[in-house]
């Protein structure tokens, strides 16, 4: 699953609360993956370590292990990760094996996706003057790496590492 469109629609289905901050997230990660969460090997180490000892309680409805970005990049989801026993240690190599080895795409890759979320029936749930507004403030901040909006993050309770797809074989639970 590479086309932006069908990455949407998968999200779209399986995620409530999207704001426009949200897609931008989704997309700037597909384009330049995790190198932004990972600029202080220790820190993120202990961040990835902390986050998951602070799991919230099994939710209703367990979110999949794997959300595809790209042909090359996907989502792990830490809640499934740790009920299927997933090694963190494995995890943490493999998100910083990403992060060090995977070529980022480019502003104009960037742009060329949301134009692409902008020309997908998902974008016609906001209005177009919000999303205007929102990409030139992402453009004034120099379209840096952003957090998931409150509504996104208090609906679905997001955990999860960004790596690459060929890693995948090693994960437990991830051989469908």
């Amino acid at each position: 699953m590479c086309d932006i469109k069908a990455v949407l629609a998968a999200h779209f289905e399986t995620h409530r609360a999207l704001d426009p901050q949200d897609i931008y997230k989704l997309i700037y990660q597909r384009v330049f993956g995790p190198e932004h969460a990972i600029e202080d090997l220790r820190a993120a180490m202990e961040a990835l370590y902390l986050e998951v000892l602070r799991l919230p309680p099994v939710p209703a409805v367990m979110p999949p292990l794997i959300e595809p970005l790209s042909a090359e990049l996907c989502r792990v989801n830490l809640q499934p990760f740790v009920q299927n026993r997933g090694s963190i240690e494995m995890l943490w190599r493999q998100f910083r094996r990403t992060a060090q080895t995977y070529t980022s795409g480019t502003l104009v890759d960037l742009e060329r996706d949301w134009r692409r979320f902008l020309s997908s029936p998902w974008a016609q749930r906001y209005a177009p003057e919000y999303l205007d507004q929102f990409w030139q403030r992402m453009a004034t901040a120099g379209f840096a790496a952003v957090h998931h909006s409150r509504g996104y993050t208090e609906a679905n309770v997001p955990h999860y590492r960004v790596v690459l797809r060929a890693l995948l074989p090693e994960l437990p639970g991830a051989a469908s």
